[in-house]
């Protein structure tokens, strides 16, 4: 009962958000159609609601708990997926903004499914359970990864997100991070894939900044959507072998959130206010 008014309670703010904090001009001329995608929506609701729900019917972990911890790494691994064929694939620069505002939608369904996980099961961190049939949860983790493996095949094509040098940051850190193991394999992983699209952007973007643009998009966008997706497959895997508890999601979540905004700021950044008023 206490989760239910949890949940009752998250969906009331966000509903009456907007009434509390905009004024009626601004609702009057902003249509709510411009933040609903169907492709966005199904590809986060599927993805997430799917692993959640084998988790917690097998026993592993609340459904809500793998909302909260989910919900934004799917949201931004779509985001960026659309992000790199939007920026290989452009042909006008007209058409920037209205493609980065759809890209930004799937962010911004992913960070929903997030909230709401907070506001039901708490920021409490999950414990370490052994579900009862794991099988349930692989199976799950699979049919999501071929959604995400699709997703990336659609926006840009498979062959957009793999280049020599990323190849090798991944495997360089990767050996060392699992030759210096000092926590679970799932864990370990997860900090691995991290710091690996950490070092791609850095690289990508000094490579973009030397005038290799399209080699530097390749590395910094495709490395963070490889690194989001070996990460969210390690999330899956620890609800499968009861190490949730080694990866604190919530905070994992932070760190995705500013690396991505970071590179989101460094290639799709607006005009600023002067630089409108200006023109």
């Amino acid at each position: 009962m206490r989760n239910f008014r949890r949940l009752v309670l998250g969906l009331a703010l966000v509903i009456l958000s907007p009434l509390s904090w905009g004024d009626n001009a601004m609702i009057e001329t902003i249509p709510l159609s411009i933040y609903i995608d169907g492709v966005s929506f199904a590809f986060v609701v599927v993805s997430c609601g799917i692993i959640a729900a084998t988790s917690h019917l097998s026993g592993s972990t609340n459904a809500f708990a793998v909302l909260r911890d989910i919900g934004i790494p799917v949201g931004l691994l779509g985001s960026l997926a659309g992000a790199v064929g939007i920026s290989l694939n452009l042909a006008e620069y007209a058409q920037v903004y209205s493609y980065t505002a759809l890209m930004l939608i799937t962010a911004l369904y992913g960070g929903i499914v997030s909230g709401i996980g907070v506001f039901v099961a708490g920021q409490d961190l999950t414990e370490n359970l052994i579900p009862r049939s794991p099988k349930a949860i692989y199976c799950a983790t699979c049919v999501m990864l071929a959604v995400f493996i699709w997703t990336m095949d659609s926006a840009a094509g498979l062959g957009r997100f793999v280049s020599p040098i990323l190849i090798g940051i991944f495997t360089a850190v990767f050996t060392l991070a699992l030759a210096t193991r000092k926590k679970t394999l799932t864990a370990t992983i997860a900090d691995a894939a991290f710091f690996s699209s950490m070092l791609c952007v850095i690289v990508g973007l000094i490579a973009r900044f030397y005038d290799y643009v399209q080699l530097g998009i390749k590395i910094s966008m495709s490395g963070l959507v490889i690194g989001l997706l070996l990460y969210i497959s390690a999330l899956c895997v620890s609800y499968g072998v009861g190490e949730q508890a080694e990866i604190n999601g919530q905070r994992q979540n932070w760190h995705w959130l500013e690396l991505a905004g970071f590179l989101i700021f460094m290639y799709f950044a607006p005009e600023t206010l002067r630089e409108v008023l200006s023109a």
